[in-house]
């Protein structure tokens, strides 16, 4: 006779894998942000940098950009 599976350990056993992938996924979103806030304030620096070197205002950079 073919041993009977234990539905039970095996439905609990994937929901464990399926909850830990999220954890995971939750901690890489984590990350994920906090990098791009590093790189936008990062951006933002290197904007403001280079605006007060070229004696620039915010309404001047936006001009020359659009057009």
């Amino acid at each position: 006779m073919a041993r009977k599976a234990n539905y039970d350990e095996k439905i609990s056993a994937i929901e464990a894998k399926i909850e830990k992938k999220q954890n995971e996924i939750k901690a890489l979103k984590s990350q994920l942000n906090e990098l791009k806030a590093k790189k936008a304030s990062n951006d933002y620096q290197e904007l403001t940098e280079y605006m007060q070197a070229n004696n620039l205002t915010a309404a001047e950079v936006l001009a020359s950009i659009k057009g």
